[in-house]
């Protein structure tokens, strides 16, 4: 928010002397914004406001210990005017010292007692911390001298909340009868004014299960003055919860007969039947049998008018076929489930949303009969998977057809798989050769569906064969129709897919760029590209996605949810103060932000190593919030994983907690090196210890439980990166556990034991380097097909050169006495010392004998196999598109890359463990 527009009312001379400052703020020049405050002060030194802009601009220069003096200052002198407390709001906000925000309002308020803003801005700062209690002693004491509305409804708002975080079940009763009545009584005396005060009323209401009471409110005259509309519709949730089916009965049938397409009517509906069909009512004006239903929804189908088709009364009749099918088999009521979901199709064919409509449906279909009967879905509009649509809603009418094909029959073989992509390829071309598609930046051509499906079926094929030229054809055909709809998200979903697929994850972001995802979408989505991109070997690319991903978190957790929640006190919807409220809890426990975190930790000590900072505390529960959902998949249902989020989520959260346990190891040796007494170092070496058991403890769980493949889906996530870590041939628990072992054997001055361990070091450095060079060299022979993996296990191990490089800094801290490392002459040593001293110097060496066998390896590492028809193929049907496939382009440069990058890296590792050498021979 502008700064400018916060700042108040405090004369016109103070208002032209501080609008530069503003500017510059705003504008984001904050060294000139302090200079230009600092000119103000010359001037004015007691100015106020004045002192509070130049602390936000120091805070925002990174100078927070000079910009909190000043601020410190300031909160003594308890100011009162709005332009300072604003400004020194802000500072508190970005220092995230939020509770400094309710006393410089407390004090405020004691001066100018009724301020109506400054109240105001009191009740917002307890919101801010989540201070219910107080928040409820603000909103009565603006209501005290400002009788209004919305301020009483803050004070129930708040007690409300406090009723909410209360474990202490006679505690939540209590409030939420006060609350209750402090409505009521607003009800007795007409003063509600409001929509939203009213579903604040029926919330409160419904938190303590008074059903009936809401009923009454919603039966009341004052509801429908404060929310006009259909009575009938509120009414039925609780209807519901009474167990009233009858009445639901009569009131969605009446619903249903004025809106025949709402399909939150039919559901109620359906539970009001399949309830009332237990009790044997028999009420003629009651549907309490299948055929009373069957004959309804038959009436609501007649009573549609000419040329105008919904779709409600026809999902309406295969909801109903899917309801009765769980206790038997309603066949001659309705007739076959098949014959009716042709028809369906059939009917709406010529809409995108027709197949996805069927999908929920098709899966009631008995297998054999499903397969058997495939290609009546194919066939039912005269179509087959060769016919050739002339107009743009015959394209949309075979698409829905093939779709629905696809989703019934078995999945086809290699063979079959490619002819049909191909098949498929060839009705995209001709759609473009005959100009069925427009370039349009905003809209999605319905011809872009042959291509999407012919990328599935190229997947299929590739799958199979463990080839990757098919998903190469894929590719090239995906770009090509990314050229004349750039606005397809399911095209540029598919590519990200594939590119990784293939183990280029730079490819891959030259997509994901053009997604452009916002805001929460990093988090939903952020399984697509930004988890992946660390595990490709991608490390600078993948800081930034990281990076991105944490700023988010943190800003929407600390900052930006809290404001929102301002703004719906303001605006008074309180419902969404309990919705958000609920999601920044669901996002601050998020799993994906968590082994991010960790992730880019980890991935820093790679690209420079500098101390990682202790990783925040693991939440209770983790909360998946991925979206895998988002990619299009035509898979039939006897194929489709119901366990995939479940499973790959458990895969995560194990992977969380190795890398939380390797990380804190870490960050417990660097405090470690610390020049600190033996006594002083005891706890943290304690629990370095307990980290490294964990670790190690949780590696052999781990390898036992997933050491199997994940089958690699379009539309689902790639095999988590713990099943390639556990699995792998490199020791990697004992790599690590040895190595951090002995480092807090170090610490204490264990010299045996140091010893002992550093000459175990450096055989596993050794045995895994020989194990790795094995494990990416010899792989399929298909080098497109492997390089996902290859890559994954080079990242796997390059993790572990990232750590093991920071971990002899940290030795050599140790070792090196602090008044000797910038000393030209030797210091006097021990024997022990100088025994210590050449054993890690030895792992130093070691270490870099390894890198020097992986940059041999970068040097001859294979190139993708480039080998497609598809350029042929436009240029026989004449079709001459603006610029060539990229795809061969993006894969050359994004493996190059990826090489020069890793190759860049292990250079400077090189250098920095030879630096540590020459620094101790000194």
């Amino acid at each position: 928010m502008a700064l400018r527009s916060q700042h108040v009312h405090d004369g016109g001379v103070v208002e032209r002397r501080l609008r530069p400052v503003y500017d510059w703020l705003d504008n984001g020049y904050n060294k000139k914004a302090l200079q230009e405050a600092e000119k103000v002060l010359k001037k004015s030194p007691s100015l106020q406001a004045a002192r509070a802009l130049k602390a936000l601009a120091l805070y925002r220069l990174g100078r927070a210990q000079e910009a909190e003096a000043v601020l410190d200052a300031l909160v003594e002198e308890k100011p009162s005017d709005d332009t300072t407390l604003q400004a020194m709001t802000m500072s508190f906000r970005e220092s995230q010292q939020l509770h400094k925000v309710c006393t410089i309002y407390e004090n405020a308020v004691k001066i100018d007692t009724t301020n109506e803003e400054l109240h105001s801005h009191l009740f917002m700062s307890y919101v801010r911390v989540g201070d219910f209690r107080s928040q409820q002693r603000a909103a009565m004491a603006i209501y005290k001298f400002a009788p209004k509305n919305p301020y009483y409804f803050w004070a129930v708002m708040s007690i409300v909340l406090q009723a909410k975080e209360t474990e202490d079940t006679t505690k939540r009763n209590i409030l939420l009868t006060l609350a209750q009545r402090m409505i009521d009584n607003f009800i007795s005396e007409n003063r509600m004014e409001a929509e939203q005060e009213a579903r604040l009323y029926i919330m409160i209401l419904e938190l303590q299960e008074k059903w009936e009471d809401i009923i009454k409110f919603i039966e009341s005259p004052l509801y429908g003055q404060l929310i006009p509309g259909s009575i009938s519709q509120a009414c039925i949730p609780y209807l519901k919860k009474l167990g009233r089916w009858k009445k639901v009965n009569i009131l969605c049938k009446e619903l249903l007969y004025d809106n025949l397409d709402r399909w939150d009517y039919y559901m109620p509906y359906f539970d009001s039947v399949f309830h009332l069909m237990k009790e044997n009512s028999n009420e003629e004006n009651i549907d309490d049998t299948a055929e009373k239903c069957h004959e309804f929804i038959c009436q609501l189908v007649e009573s549609m008018s000419s040329g105008r088709t919904l779709r409600g009364p026809y999902l309406a009749r295969l909801e109903l076929w899917k309801r009765l099918s769980v206790e038997g088999d309603p066949t001659a009521l309705l007739g076959s489930a098949l014959a009716l979901c042709v028809q369906y199709l059939r009917v709406f064919a010529s809409k995108p949303c027709a197949v996805p409509d069927l999908k929920v449906y098709l899966a009631m279909i008995p297998q054999e009969e499903r397969e058997a009967n495939c290609r009546d879905f194919l066939t039912c509009l005269g179509f087959d998977e060769n016919s050739e649509p002339e107009t743009m809603d015959d394209i949309q009418r075979h698409i829905s057809c093939l779709t629905a094909w696809r989703l019934t029959a078995p999945r086809p073989g290699a063979t079959d798989a490619l002819q049909l992509a191909a098949t498929l390829r060839r009705h995209y071309l001709r759609s473009l050769e005959k100009n069925m598609i427009k370039y349009s930046t905003t809209e999605f051509c319905s011809a872009d569906s042959y291509a999407i499906l012919a990328a599935h079926h190229y997947f299929y094929a590739a799958t199979e064969q463990k080839s990757s030229k098919p998903i190469l054809e894929a590719l090239c055909l995906l770009e090509l129709v990314l050229l004349y709809s750039p606005a397809n998200y399911h095209v540029k979903l598919l590519l990200v897919q594939l590119y990784h697929l293939l183990g280029n994850a730079l490819a891959a972001d030259s997509i994901y760029r053009r997604l452009e995802l916002k805001h929460i979408q990093l988090v939903s989505l952020g399984w697509l590209h930004t988890a992946r991109a660390d595990a490709a070997c991608v490390p600078t690319r993948a800081l930034q996605l990281l990076a991105d991903l944490r700023a988010f978190h943190t800003h929407h957790a600390k900052d930006q949810s809290i404001e929102h929640m301002t703004y719906a006190y303001k605006f008074g919807t309180f419902e969404k103060v309990v919705e958000l409220r609920a999601w920044a809890a669901r996002l601050e426990a998020c799993a994906l932000c968590a082994v991010s975190a960790r992730r880019r930790d980890l991935l820093a000590l790679l690209a420079a190593p500098a101390p990682p900072a202790p990783p925040a505390p693991l939440h209770a529960a983790h909360t998946d919030n991925r979206d895998l959902n988002i990619i299009v998949n035509w898979e039939p249902p006897e194929l489709q994983d119901p366990d995939l989020r479940s499973r790959t989520f458990d895969q995560d959260m194990a992977y969380l907690r190795l890398t939380d346990a390797l990380l804190s190891s870490v960050t417990l040796c660097t405090e470690l090196a610390e020049n600190k007494p033996i006594e002083e170092k005891m706890q943290h070496y304690e629990q370095l210890r307990t980290c490294v058991d964990t670790f190690s403890e949780a590696m052999e769980k781990c390898t036992e439980k997933y050491c199997v493949y994940e089958k690699i889906t379009i539309s689902g996530p790639f095999p988590s990166r713990i099943i390639g870590f556990v699995s792998s041939p490199v020791p990697y628990r004992e790599l690590y556990s040895i190595t951090l072992r002995m480092i807090g054997e170090l610490s204490m001055n264990n010299t045996d034991k140091v010893h002992e361990l550093c000459d175990q070091v450096v055989a596993i450095i050794l045995i895994s380097s020989k194990l790795i060079v094995q494990e990416i060299r010899y792989g399929a022979e298909d080098n497109g097909w492997s390089m996902r993996d290859r890559l994954e296990s080079l990242s796997n191990y390059l993790q572990s050169i990232g750590v093991l490089t920071y971990l002899l800094g940290v030795c050599y801290e140790m070792i090196t006495p602090t008044n000797t490392k910038k000393s030209k002459k030797k210091a006097n040593r021990s024997v022990d010392q100088m025994q210590t001293i050449k054993l890690i110097d030895n792992i130093n060496v070691t270490l870099q004998q390894a890198i020097a066998s992986l940059e041999e390896l970068m040097d001859l590492w294979p190139d993708y196999d480039f080998s497609v028809d598809l350029e042929e193929e436009l240029t026989r049907m004449n079709i001459n598109p603006t610029a060539p496939s990229p795809v061969e382009n993006k894969l050359k440069l994004g493996l190059d890359k990826i090489i020069e990058d890793i190759q860049n890296i292990l250079k400077r590792k090189t250098a920095y463990l030879k630096g540590l050498i020459l620094n101790t021979n000194t």
